[in-house]
């Protein structure tokens, strides 16, 4: 049975490439959208179990919108770990992050190796970025 996909959701084609290599060359299965929209399009189509996202991003809702709204979907698990990555101030991201055990935040420019802490506390899988 193939792993599930981490989906990386970034606007930024140099983010997006640089998070998305990182986790490939660490093993993962990896899948990638550019705004919240094709988030939970591809939420809802592919096993997805991470999600990596951007918070602002140009087009339909921010990163947050797209947590909300997957959290309401019926075929979509409440418990999809969420880990949120912005270049915003943190206190103020973290007041638009709605309080939810299975979501952190992790500052940009990104330390892949709090990244990692970030993945293994949600999933439990632990591998070297």
């Amino acid at each position: 049975m193939a792993e599930p996909y981490v989906l990386v959701v970034e606007d930024d084609p140099h983010v997006l490439t640089l998070v998305a290599t990182r986790l490939e060359d660490a093993g993962y299965r990896v899948t990638t959208a550019i705004d919240a929209w094709q988030e939970v399009v591809q939420t809802q189509g592919l096993k997805v179990g991470l999600i990596i996202s951007d918070i602002q991003m140009p087009g339909v809702g921010t990163g947050v919108d797209a947590l909300k709204c997957l959290r309401a979907l019926p075929n979509v698990s409440p418990l999809l770990p969420v880990i949120f990555i912005t270049g915003m101030n943190l206190e103020e991201a973290r007041r638009l992050i709605p309080p939810d055990a299975k979501t952190r935040l992790v500052g940009k420019p990104i330390d892949f190796n709090e990244l990692r802490i970030a993945i293994k506390e949600l999933t439990g899988l632990d591998r070297p970025l």
